[in-house]
Formats: C-alpha cells, sequence, structure tokens
C-alpha cells in the first residue's frame, strides 16, 4: 500500500474507534446510573426493614409506679 492508502486507512479506523469509545462510554453511564438506583433501591429497603431490631416499630410501654 502507499502512503496515501494508509493514511486514509488510519482514518477510517481511527473515526471507528473514536465512535466505538463514544458508545462504550455511553454504556458506563448508563451502568453507573443503574448501580445508582440499585444502591438507593438497597438503602430504601434497608431503612424500611433495619436489621438490628434495636429500634422496633412498637413503641415501648411505659414504666409502671
Amino acid at each position: 500500500m502507499d502512503p496515501a492508502s494508509l493514511k486514509i486507512e488510519f482514518e477510517k479506523q481511527i473515526k471507528d474507534a473514536d465512535q466505538k469509545i463514544y458508545a462504550a462510554e455511553n454504556t458506563l453511564k448508563q451502568l453507573q446510573e443503574y448501580k445508582t438506583k440499585l444502591l438507593g433501591g438497597l438503602e430504601t429497603l434497608d431503612l424500611l426493614n433495619p436489621k438490628d431490631n434495636q429500634n422496633p416499630a412498637v413503641p415501648p410501654t411505659p414504666p409502671t409506679e
């Protein structure tokens, strides 16, 4: 191949690589947002159902005298 053909081929490959990088970055961003939503869901579940029953939903009975 002559230098002009190589230059055109390299430019095509660079353009293709840039498109793949752009698509991969978008996919990464979507996955990070999805992970954030899942973590929020876990946090919500932990708030609704605490693992340690130190603060039960039923209030303690007042002391009797």
